[in-house]
């Protein structure tokens, strides 16, 4: 019988439109699974999730869902669409968008452009692009230059320029999927000469835009081929300013069967079997039993004094929640809890094992600290146990079966800028240059203006003014921690307003903006704008939620129970409503106060979803469109 288990042992074990795709509907019949319809329909979980968004919260009798007739699933782009709202409208990370529509995040949106929304429909445009069936792409990796991925990948420069319009001009970014050439036959032979690099030795008062000009390259490409060239050029060092072809041996090109698995960022697919059988999970919580006796009464002063432990039965209290609404789904599902017994120092992995046996274990939510995730996934390396960090922003090590559901503050940095830039106004990036150097944004976002300010440096009213637009919107992107140069700034703008169009936006939460110096009415005027990992703006969802948990707890959930209940509603809901064709972390979702969506990045798999928030004139926090 499927049900739900939930035990504690001796370890504390304790609407949118696609363009180009006709649909028709089905009715939801009592019991029916995602699974079950997708396979009626000869579909997948997760295309009816992108037609049927509603569906990730779970399926209810006589609901009406959305079926395509067509294999093609795409979104015709239309007037004043961004790539932010397209990749919110489909529950999508902004960067799996670029991954499926090569180009997209060098050249932004054309009204009645097709994106491609699934990996399918991409693969299928790659082959029509390059004629062959076996054609496949690669995606640039931090360092990469296009004479390193044409030798990895056994081909030429020439070629990658062929295949891929605009990037000789253009130059590399990283995360861009590059097309490749793949043979028909298991290999076949280069049609043209492999390429060597030519270069130059740096000479005294050379530039990058003079040696950009003389050899007619553009500057980013540059900084594509020769990384080190971001820390300035030095006299005497070597780079290269192109390529000049050759008549070297001919290289064979091996095929890679897997266009599909190669198609995505470096990782493997994350899939469950779906055969009907018991899945079972881990959360993986930092009781420690050993130094916290709860039989003891002088327990809930301990629990008042340790924040650490104050955490963890706060995420442990929205788990058990979640697991408990989940019940009525009749999920086959075995749910364990089990002290960790970790610190911010470590976590005894060998003995962890002993005392419980994870050989069965599907997948594992714990532990808390990053290093101990890690020390985790290294132990489970050859086990196919997936493991996922709950609270963590730290980076990590990449492990292929590690999944990251707190986006790092490189993601929450990149998706703020990737929201700003999606709008195709005028950005203009102040910095003093300690969190994030000028070079991060003419490095990474060409389009932005830079304006670099000193430690209590005011910004001059007439410098600001020559960068601003007339016509179009002007996004401030503010990155300084002094408290005069913020005040002095938010005073300029003010005034600025008269006669431009203009809004205040940081690259995180600014808690030098909660000064009682600056006024909050000044910045609701500029409509201040911040990402954020949680959602703070109010919903009918949440308030539900927080009632029904006051109701249980007898006080408010924390930010920790919270997100007990997100991750752990979140994590299950995937275990069982994708199908064996599909990866279970290849969908977005939303929850309470946290959304999922999910990228294959430098070999590990990390949440790409950001809520961008701003001040509304009501003086509430809102979400941004």
């Amino acid at each position: 019988m499927k049900r739900i288990f939930f035990t504690l042992s001796a370890l504390f074990c304790v609407t949118a439109l696609f363009a180009q795709t006709i649909t028709k509907t089905h009715v939801v019949a009592k019991g029916e699974t995602i699974t079950q319809i997708a396979k009626k329909y000869n579909t997948t979980n997760n295309v009816l999730f992108l037609l049927n968004p509603e569906a990730v919260d779970g399926l209810s009798e006589n609901q009406i869902l959305k079926i395509p007739t067509t294999s093609d699933i795409q979104h015709t782009v239309k007037s004043k669409e961004t790539v932010y709202g397209i990749a919110k409208q489909y529950n999508i990370a902004i960067e799996k968008l670029y991954d499926l529509n090569p180009g997209l995040k060098e050249y932004g949106l054309k009204i009645g452009q097709q994106l491609n929304l699934t990996e399918t429909t991409a693969i299928k445009n790659v082959q029509q692009l390059t004629g062959k069936p076996n054609a496949s792409t690669v995606i640039v990796e931090k360092g990469e230059t296009i004479y390193g991925i044409a030798v990895k990948n056994n081909t030429t420069v020439s070629v990658l320029y062929e295949l891929n319009p605009g990037l000789q001009q253009n130059g590399l970014k990283v995360g861009q999927p590059i097309n490749i050439p793949v043979g028909d036959k298991q290999t076949e032979t280069a049609s043209k000469p492999a390429t060597k690099p030519k270069t130059i030795t740096i000479q005294p008062k050379e530039t990058l835009y003079s040696i950009a000009k003389a050899y007619g390259v553009s500057q980013e490409q540059l900084l594509q081929w020769n990384p080190d060239l971001k820390n300035g050029l030095k006299e005497g060092a070597v780079v290269i300013v192109g390529y000049n072809e050759t008549d070297d041996k001919t290289v064979l090109l091996p095929v890679n069967e897997n266009s599909k698995a190669n198609f995505t960022k470096k990782g493997i697919d994350l899939t469950l079997p779906n055969d009907g059988s018991i899945r079972n999970l881990v959360l993986l919580l930092p009781f420690n039993v050993a130094q916290n006796n709860f039989n003891n009464p002088s327990i809930n002063q301990n629990i008042k004094e340790n924040v650490f432990l104050n955490m963890t039965l706060d995420f442990y209290s929205g788990a058990k929640l979640a697991i408990e609404h989940l019940k009525d789904k009749n999920y086959n599902l075995n749910v364990k809890f089990v002290d960790s017994k970790e610190t911010n120092r470590a976590l005894d992995v060998s003995t962890l094992k002993n005392d419980f046996d994870f050989s069965s274990t599907d997948v594992i939510i714990g532990p808390f600290f990053q290093k101990n995730v890690d020390a985790v996934s290294e132990s489970f390396k050859d086990q196919q146990t997936i493991i996922v960090s709950p609270l963590s922003t730290d980076k990590g090590k990449p492990y292929p079966r590690q999944v990251h559901t707190m986006p790092n503050t490189d993601i929450v940095k990149r998706e703020l800028l990737e929201y700003v830039v999606s709008k195709q106004d005028r950005v203009v990036a102040i910095t003093d240059g300690k969190k994030t150097p000028a070079t991060y944004f003419t490095t990474n976002y060409p389009s932005i203006t830079t304006l670099t300010v000193k430690t209590d440096e005011k910004v001059s009213p007439t410098v600001l003014k020559n960068l601003l637009s007339e016509t179009e919107m002007n996004y401030i992107v503010y990155d300084a921690s002094s408290l005069t140069t913020t005040i002095e700034l938010i005073s300029t703008l003010k005034s600025l307003q008269k006669e431009y169009q203009i809004q205040l936006v940081t690259l995180e939460k600014l808690d030098i903006l909660d000064s009682s110096d600056i006024q909050m009415n000044d910045l609701i005027a500029l409509k201040y704008t911040f990402p954020s990992v949680t959602n703070d703006a109010d919903n009918n969802k949440k308030a539900a939620f927080v009632k029904q948990y006051r109701t249980i707890y007898k006080k408010n959930p924390s930010r920790f129970a919270t997100r007990g209940y997100d991750v752990t509603y979140d994590i299950i809901t995937r275990m069982f409503e994708s199908d064996e064709n599909s990866n279970i972390f290849d969908y977005g979702s939303q929850q309470i106060e946290n959304k999922f969506a999910y990228i294959n990045e430098n070999g590990g798999v990390y949440n790409n979803a950001v809520y961008i928030l701003y001040y509304d004139k009501d003086l509430t926090i809102k979400e941004a469109k």
